[in-house]
């Protein structure tokens, strides 16, 4: 899914955090920079988002991009975006922040923050 022909780092984010939401974990791994995979395992991300969006919620969704930036205090020189995205639920609703960056030639999640601020 990750790749430089015409995705935004927008559609990156909101794919990876779909991914999340249908429990798609290695899907959604793949979308990772090599950065983020050194720092946090597989499980570890697992662990991470069902701690905020619990396995046993009835319905995920819907998963929409509600803000973006392309300039924020903690960019790095490849970064090329962040995005807020919103994870919605039966009961209540949460987020994921999303910093995507260009690796190579592919538009890769560096790092995910888990929960609304």
């Amino acid at each position: 899914m990750p790749g430089g022909s015409g995705q935004d780092y927008a559609s990156v984010a909101l794919a990876f955090t779909k991914a999340l939401a249908a429990r798609d974990y290695p899907g959604a791994y793949g979308m990772t920079s090599r950065q983020f995979r050194s720092g946090m395992s597989m499980e570890a991300m697992r662990a991470a988002f069902e701690s905020i969006v619990p396995a046993d919620w009835k319905s995920v969704g819907p998963v929409e991009v509600g803000m973006t930036m392309e300039n924020w205090p903690e960019k790095q020189p490849s970064d090329v975006g962040w995005a807020y995205v919103s994870v919605g639920g039966d009961v209540y609703s949460e987020a994921v922040t999303v910093v995507v960056t260009l690796e190579g030639r592919d538009l890769r999640v560096r790092s995910v923050e888990f929960g609304r601020p």
